[in-house]
């Protein structure tokens, strides 16, 4: 079987991340904590990590077997671990009070677009709550850096996951005001689990057809390397409460994503087939990088720019008393009346 296409060729486009070792080097002596360490971005965030001398790294996730096989790859490694679920408040504060990071990377999140749609509860639990319980933690134990890695879907979000993002974001900034810390706004990254690239891929080899949900839509990819090298930037340039972005070039249509597997996995099956599945709850055609309130500006690296809001400081205030209600939405379960009050903070969050 042949190896997985090299990201350029998905990309359409040169990688354009910097040396990876060279953006860890700034970690060497500091205690470093990881949420969501397991992941398809924290797992080679914390290699990374762990081969750049931290005085302490804590790699905490919540699935106890991507926890496991994330503690063999890292072998002899002196990193520590911890199992544990980033909405457990009592959990999560005994390992802010044992471990003291100085530098937090908050990857643990809820991802799936459609999930999201269909279980806003534990969207909103994880991505919003368990984050803003996170922060007051970190504010409490004096966390120097916390970085929060978002996504293009928390622009003008046509779904549940893409407004808890926004959320975030927010919240980040609303605290950002006295602490050094700040957000990396991702696209789509290749190699990431349950991504689009890996549902083609696995079609492919097993000789199925391809399901595009339209030939019209389009999506913005960085590689890996970006993505971690972005994050890594990010902690270590961006100014307090600024959003980064990736310079992910032009956004590249699916169906040539769909032909450029096709073409690598099974060049001998061309045209390969194609069954259009339509597109699922949340999903929109095009993907969009900017509010109609922000604009990008030059960035403290090349492939990085910065995200410049119009938007007042005034729309943070009342932030608190709006996760307090959230709070009330899910524990009563009352999944329209979430989706609504979430989407509506979104749009006035622009």
């Amino acid at each position: 079987m042949r190896p997985p296409p090299p990201a350029e060729l998905l990309l359409g486009r040169p990688d354009f991340a910097g040396d990876l070792a060279a953006a860890t080097e700034w970690v060497a002596g500091r205690r470093v904590l990881v949420t969501g360490a397991a992941g398809s971005v924290g797992t080679p965030l914390s290699k990374l990590l762990a081969d750049a001398a931290p005085d302490r790294l804590v790699l905490l996730d919540h699935h106890e077997y991507s926890l496991f096989g994330l503690e063999r790859l890292l072998g002899a490694s002196s990193a520590r671990y911890e199992l544990a679920d980033i909405g457990d408040g009592r959990r999560m504060a005994r390992i802010f009070d044992e471990h003291r990071p100085e530098i937090v990377f908050h990857l643990a999140a809820a991802k799936h677009v459609p999930y999201g749609e269909r279980f806003p509860e534990g969207a909103v639990a994880t991505n919003v709550l368990a984050t803003a319980d996170l922060l007051r933690l970190a504010q409490e134990t004096g966390v120097e850096r916390f970085v929060y890695p978002s996504s293009d879907k928390s622009v003008d979000p046509p779904a549940l996951y893409g407004a808890t993002k926004r959320l975030v974001e927010a919240l980040v900034q609303s605290h950002a005001r006295e602490q050094s810390w700040s957000i990396v706004r991702y696209v789509n990254i290749i190699g990431t689990r349950g991504s689009v690239i890996e549902v083609f891929s696995n079609q492919i080899l097993a000789g199925r057809p391809l399901s595009v949900t339209d030939e019209r839509m389009t999506r913005y990819w960085i590689s890996m390397d970006e993505a971690l090298w972005s994050v890594l930037e990010t902690a270590r340039r961006a100014r307090s409460g600024t959003v980064l972005m990736p310079d992910c070039g032009e956004p590249v249509p699916l169906m040539d994503t769909a032909r450029r597997l096709a073409g690598w996995y099974r060049p001998e099956t061309v045209p390969y087939p194609i069954a259009n599945s339509g597109i699922r709850p949340g999903e929109r055609l095009h993907e969009v990088l900017l509010s109609h309130n922000e604009t990008f500006v030059e960035g403290p690296a090349a492939g990085l720019r910065l995200v410049q809001s119009r938007r007042p400081w005034s729309c943070l205030d009342g932030l608190a008393d709006a996760i307090d209600e959230l709070r009330e939405l899910v524990v009563s379960g009352q999944r329209d009346v979430l989706k609504q009050r979430c989407l509506a903070l979104a749009e006035r969050l622009q």
